[in-house]
């Protein structure tokens, strides 16, 4: 997929100045028949990261070949747009997370979204905490709905909101 991607933001304000190894952590979220792992570039660890929910044990058959397929892509495209290229991508190493498992066979993409907000290059108990529980789970889910449907940049935010609005009295009407 990645070598088809249009990547370039090199004329985006926000990226103007961007040093990539001033971040430490650059995230690869990737879909493979319907189950999204996330390949962490670590540049502060010297690692790549593979953050797989469903604990692959395949991971070297499998999912090394892709991440780095990712990797390389994300390799040439950081010494390619930007100035600094001060890494030494031959000294990083692989990790494989292995101490996560979700409940479920639909979660992967919330343990995805989970992992952007709190991964540091190491396990820590924000990703842990009660996560195994399908019911906070989709509490996260509901939490992560709302905040896209009601944040004051959407723009469907008002439509949205009268629809159901709408549905919510049809449903009440019915009720009594």
């Amino acid at each position: 997929y990645y070598d088809k991607v249009d990547l370039d933001i090199t004329n985006k304000e926000w990226a103007k100045n961007l040093s990539f190894t001033e971040c430490n952590l650059w995230f690869f979220p990737y879909c493979d028949n319907k189950h999204y792992i996330m390949i962490c570039v670590n540049i502060k660890a010297e690692r790549f990261e593979v953050l797989d929910s469903l604990r692959h044990k395949d991971f070297k058959e499998y999912y090394k070949p892709m991440a780095e397929r990712v990797v390389k892509y994300a390799i040439n495209y950081m010494n390619t747009q930007f100035a600094d290229k001060t890494v030494k991508w031959e000294r990083f190493t692989w990790f494989n997370l292995e101490k996560v498992t979700q409940p479920d066979d639909k979660s992967c993409g919330m343990y995805i979204i989970r992992w952007m907000r709190h991964w540091e290059g190491k396990y820590n108990s924000a990703l842990t905490k009660d996560w195994k529980r399908i019911d906070l789970i989709n509490e996260e889910r509901e939490c992560l709905m709302l905040d896209i449907i009601l944040d004051e940049d959407n723009l469907e935010r008002e439509r949205i909101m009268k629809e159901a609005t709408k549905y919510c009295n049809k449903k009440n009407k019915r009720k009594f």
